[in-house]
């Protein structure tokens, strides 16, 4: 297998622990095992006595069941726990896809979305997004225009990262509209599912709300348990999951059972989690509106209503790489520059942990020293 390096991990392999400051990171805010196990109260002593053998290839039964809960028409026969988000994605192109098929993919993106289809000889057609001012749109239109009798699988990542974009119920039905007309498999990346700001953004799941909708979630993003390692693969379409299933006894076979346990416990506790996750990043809004109010000549964004990441476009004259660099360089704080998403010209931010007030500080003093003479 031929794939291109994976330059948004590379970058974070490279400068994440190195750095002082943190204004990028795409979780929540994480917490510790005995703070998680808080939760309830014999999940302590459980966890000290739980076996150390191999799982279910699957995932354990009750971990499948917690799954269940967070969907509406997907049980817990219609899951494949994983490690990660990753290797869903990775497994479900290697399982699903030949090398004449021609994919569809929201993009920018999470990078393994495109090359792993690209790796196994795939045409890959990017469906761009677009600003209208600062906010970030994708065109419906365009999408049913880009289909062809070859288009086997469109990739959507919902709440959406980079840009913040989430889609509305409408654009949503739209969407499963175009794929069962030309009986395409919809596979949507939702690892910040239940991260929307509001009740009213929150839309269905696709493995939900299409019948050859497969979804993707994990423990890492809307829930800041990314240590866990846990991640899952869900559909109605019982042979998309038998082909992931099998390629997986060739990567991590089963999950941690430790991971497993915690995630359990995690998962029936998630609303209290989200409660708090949800609650910093309403802290943390606000601190960014007024920081790009001050300084609106020199970058532009729009508040998102769903996730806890979005772009930043700059509106000055700079190569987005290097202006990383020198921030990190100069006040140790990092950001994710556009430039790993071949996407120049902007930068990621996040605002799902507690450190952003102190990182914006930072990066502040970079701007009022550099970019305000």
């Amino acid at each position: 297998m031929n794939i291109k390096p994976f330059k948004l991990e590379r970058y974070y392999t490279v400068n994440e622990f190195s750095a002082k400051y943190s204004l990028c990171n795409s979780d929540s805010e994480a917490m510790t095992i005995n703070d998680l196990l808080s939760f309830e109260s014999d999940a302590k002593d459980k966890f000290h006595n739980l076996w150390l053998g191999y799982t279910e290839s699957k995932g354990h039964p009750e971990l499948r069941r917690d799954i269940a809960s967070i969907y509406s028409v997907i049980v817990a026969e219609s899951l494949l726990v994983c490690a990660g988000a990753q290797e869903p994605i990775f497994l479900f192109s290697r399982g699903n896809l030949n090398s004449e098929d021609e994919v569809i993919v929201q993009s920018p993106c999470y990078q393994s979305l495109q090359s792993v289809p690209e790796s196994i000889g795939c045409k890959v057609s990017n469906w761009n997004v677009k600003y209208e001012g600062a906010k970030p749109t994708f065109d419906i239109e365009e999408l049913k225009n880009m289909v062809t009798n070859k288009t086997k699988v469109i990739y959507l990542n919902t709440p959406h990262n980079p840009t913040g974009f989430h889609f509305s119920k409408e654009e949503q039905e739209a969407i499963i509209k175009i794929a069962r007309i030309n009986n395409i498999i919809i596979f949507c990346d939702e690892v910040y599912k239940e991260s929307e700001h509001h009740p009213e953004y929150a839309i269905p799941s696709f493995a939900d709300a299409y019948e050859n909708g497969v979804s993707v979630g994990v423990m890492s993003k809307s829930y800041g348990l990314p240590g866990l390692r846990i991640g899952w693969l869900t559909s109605q379409n019982a042979k998309i999951l038998e082909k992931v299933a099998i390629l997986k006894e060739y990567t991590s076979i089963c999950n941690s059972a430790p991971s497993e346990f915690l995630a359990g416990v995690a998962l029936r506790n998630r609303k209290k989690i989200l409660e708090r996750n949800l609650n910093i990043i309403k802290d943390n809004l606000p601190l960014y509106d007024q920081f790009f109010d001050r300084y609106s000549n020199l970058f532009s964004w729009h508040k998102p209503n769903a996730g806890p990441v979005v772009l930043v476009k700059l509106l000055f004259d700079t190569d987005d790489m290097g202006f990383a660099e020198k921030v990190l360089k100069e006040q140790g704080v990092l950001l994710l520059p556009g430039g790993v998403y071949d996407y120049p010209g902007f930068f990621r931010i996040g605002f799902g942990r507690t450190e952003i007030p102190e990182a914006l500080e930072q990066f502040e003093k970079y701007v009022v020293k550099n970019l305000m003479t």
